[in-house]
């Protein structure tokens, strides 16, 4: 038997009591999703385990596995043997296994609250929730006793309280934020801890204390990005620059002069979550290689919204003022949050959240006119809003945190869907320029990768009337870009159009018309009005406006249809008499002609104009269909 296949049969065994999934020979994972794709489905492991790098069997720690491992380390000359010799008696009788570089994992049962880990005495790491070890196979790693898995010690969880970077009682009392996460008071203490933090982080990493102005650089806009002046100046306060500057001078003698002893053992902090003093944030992120076979078993892009709005993907919609495109995003977000057709296109139901930074008045109306012309149920519906204001800029990072952790604890299920409405009201600093964009690009991607959505975007076009407004490195991050046209006598049209759509076709130009409707929120209440968007045909016969114009994928399919038609050898004949070709026939010649991963944007991407193409089970009948 070679290698691969112990490899697989001991994943497979491993799996019949833990999640697993393949890390490579550097530990690293070599999935898609790392350690959250760990699975005990036998076909999956055995998938997963024949790709080429597959070297090691990572088990995920915490919650999935009921593991929780004290990793020690002896790796550049660390003292782990002596931690471990030291702390015996904490580390008590439990599972023991020998680790690839000469360490030790000592297995322990998972408890709720313990979380990775890193640096504590500068040779041991905790991997628990958010985290995976590699899991004994007889050679790299290996079992060192049978012991029963036994609770993890208390005094580690002691420990772990300083390591962890939790604030003490003390100093939570003297440092205290507002609802937009600023400090208000114990400013002197957040300024010392945060030189501190960055003084303690540079030393790690380059083996000596940063300059002063590397802090006044790199630590001092953070610091006045979270402080409130309670007079409007903090240099007069004796919290400005002059006393930043004097604490830094402080702190990096006392570093030089080792006066401060655990400034190598410093908490990083906590993997995806803000630190309150540093507030820097530490995605968790995976950065991997994929080989061939994961690449070619990638599907197709699906369509959240037929046609126009692609699952997991950043989405710009531009227009000028007065073009509907807040009525527009709505129909989307309550079409998606209903399951609810869009313009005749199929959606798919999940929930949505709606950051609507112009105002919560308009919001309502907009949201109870539509359901009331739809005829749906409000209440219950899984679509949430934000009418707090957000700063989705330079320094305004807390805040997009903030709004991570509402969503995560506010809804049942991970949204679909993101709405940003409008990019200009998340933004303090010029979205002219490329710095300035491009800290906002990175806030959308940071929203997209969290919950794996959408993330669409209302912005304005420019003042030329082409294009989005501002620095084109929107543009250029987007996967999707929509504008929307005011028609000249239009009375109220629109026309949507796709000017950038990655990796799948672009729709046709659709036109829309703006309708007035009224609605009652209750029995006592005053009627109201509000629009609603319908889909029309294009004014003076334009057809390039209408929305349902086959595309070029389209028409190759209805080609070699016909094709299959007229050969004697493809047609079957059905028991009511009718002839046509079985689906998977057809698809398969789709495949040929076009490529296949092409063809698959038409069968299962584009649903909307032709969705009926890939609901068929028995023969498609040529005459009826077309």
């Amino acid at each position: 038997m070679n290698d691969k296949a112990n490899l697989i049969n001991k994943a497979l065994e491993v799996a019949e009591e833990y999640p697993v999934f393949p890390c490579g020979d550097n530990k690293a994972p070599i999935v898609a999703g790392g350690f959250k794709a760990a699975t005990q489905d036998p076909d999956e492991v055995e998938r997963m385990f024949s790709l080429p790098a597959a070297a090691l069997i990572g088990v995920p720690t915490g919650n999935a596995s009921g593991l929780a491992v004290i990793d020690v380390d002896i790796r550049d000359g660390k003292a782990g043997k002596e931690w471990v010799e030291k702390n015996a008696e904490m580390l008590g009788n439990t599972r023991k296994v020998q680790t690839m570089s000469g360490g030790w994992h000592f297995y322990y049962r998972h408890e709720d609250g313990l979380r990775n880990s890193a640096g504590i005495d500068g040779n041991t790491d905790i991997r628990a929730e958010g985290g995976y070890v590699c899991y004994p196979d007889g050679e790299q790693y290996r079992f060192l006793n049978d012991e029963e898995i036994a609770p993890f010690p208390p005094e580690m969880r002691l420990k772990l309280s300083f390591y962890e970077g939790e604030m003490s009682t003390s100093f939570a009392q003297q440092v205290v934020e507002d609802g937009l996460n600023r400090i208000s008071d114990g400013r002197e203490k957040y300024m010392a801890s945060l030189i501190m933090a960055t003084v303690a982080e540079y030393n790690r990493t380059h083996g000596v204390p940063p300059t002063v102005d590397y802090l006044v650089e790199n630590a001092w806009p953070t610091y006045k990005a979270r402080v409130v002046s309670r007079t409007g100046d903090l240099e007069r306060e004796g919290r400005g620059l002059t006393e930043f500057i004097k604490k830094c001078e402080s702190t990096i003698r006392r570093v030089r002069a080792k006066a401060i002893d655990d400034v190598e053992k410093r908490p990083e902090p906590k993997q995806g979550k803000p630190d309150i003093i540093t507030n820097v944030i530490t995605p968790m992120r995976e950065i991997r290689l994929k080989f061939m076979e994961e690449l070619e078993m990638a599907p197709p892009p699906k369509f959240l919204v037929g046609d126009y709005i692609v699952e997991n993907s950043f989405v710009c919609l531009y227009a000028p003022p007065a073009s509907f495109k807040s009525f527009l995003v709505m129909d989307w977000a309550l079409s998606v949050a209903h399951g609810a057709d869009w313009a005749g296109r199929p959606t798919r139901k999940a929930p949505v959240v709606y950051l609507a930074m112009e105002g919560q008045t308009g919001l309502i109306n907009r949201a109870l006119a539509w359901h009331n012309d739809r005829k749906l149920e409000a209440k219950g519906v899984q679509f949430a809003a934000v009418t707090t204001s957000l700063m989705m800029a330079d320094n305004g990072q807390a805040d997009t945190q903030a709004l991570i952790e509402a969503i995560e604890n506010g809804m049942k299920d991970k949204p679909a869907m993101v709405i940003i409405d409008t990019l200009s009201r998340v933004m303090d600093g010029d979205e002219n320029t490329q710095t300035s964009m491009s800290a906002f690009v990175r806030h959308c991607q940071q929203i997209q990768e969290a919950f794996e959505c959408a993330v669409v975007v209302v912005h304005h076009t420019g003042k030329a009337g082409n294009g989005a407004r501002g620095s084109s490195v929107l543009q250029g991050a987007v996967d999707t870009e929509l504008e929307i046209k005011r028609e000249a006598g239009g009375q109220g049209v629109v026309k949507l159009l796709v000017t950038k759509q990655k990796d799948i076709e672009e729709a046709e130009p659709m036109h829309l018309k703006a309708r007035e409707v009224t609605y009652v929120s209750h029995g006592l209440a005053p009627e109201r009005t509000s629009l609603v968007l319908d889909v029309i045909d294009a004014p003076d016969g334009n057809d390039k406006g209408s929305g349902r114009k086959r595309s070029k994928l389209q028409n190759t399919a209805i080609e070699v249809l016909e094709r299959l038609l007229t050969d004697p050898n493809m047609v079957e004949h059905d028991a009511d008499g009718s002839r046509g070709v079985p689906v998977d026939v057809w698809q398969r010649a789709v495949d040929d002609e076009v490529g296949e991963r092409k063809s698959a944007q038409a069968w299962h991407g584009r649903r909307s104009d032709w969705h009926w193409l890939s609901e068929f089970n028995g023969l498609v009948n040529f005459s009826e269909q077309i």
